[in-house]
């Protein structure tokens, strides 16, 4: 905001009733607080490390390890992952048709729903191909870290004595 607009709004308020009265409401309206879709990251990351191990796995350098040590390791961190995700979130398709199936996208789709790729060109609706349905996270219901504790730890540090 320029000072040059504060002093024009000032001077509008003290000469105009209205247009006070308007700019009052305003200000003791409480803004709307736009709920999260629930949890953190860290609360996510952390859930995925207690079951999954997928921190250390990502963390972990996979040159010097076999494609079948990987793949041992991948189907524990699977089903880990996969666990969190039943039990906290649900994910539902954007687009709810079959991949490989045509599909019409109308005009004033959400292009962060809808991502349109391959020759683009003109106006919609658009008829194509749907490549990959994507991803709406329609449920979140994460543990919150206990009260008083760092929440960027993700999973608490082992030391065995």
């Amino acid at each position: 905001m320029s000072l040059g607009l504060a002093f024009k709004a000032f001077f509008k308020i003290l000469g105009d009733k209205d247009f006070a009265a308007r700019v009052e409401q305003t200000l003791e309206t409480p803004a709307a607080e736009t709920p999260a879709a629930g949890g953190t990251a860290a609360e996510v990351l952390s859930a995925l490390q207690r079951e999954g191990r997928f921190v250390d796995f990502l963390q972990e350098e996979l040159e010097s390890f076999s494609d079948g040590q990987v793949g041992a390791v991948a189907r524990g961190l699977h089903e880990g992952c996969r666990k969190v995700m039943r039990q906290y979130l649900t994910v539902e398709p954007v687009l709810p048709a079959p991949e490989g199936d045509p599909v019409t996208v109308e005009a004033g789709f959400d292009a962060s729903a809808i991502r349109l790729v391959g020759k683009v060109e003109g106006d919609p609706p658009f008829t194509g191909t749907l490549r990959h349905h994507g991803w709406r996270l329609s449920r979140a219901e994460l543990p919150r870290a206990p009260s008083g504790a760092d929440p960027s730890v993700l999973v608490p540090a082992e030391v065995e004595l």
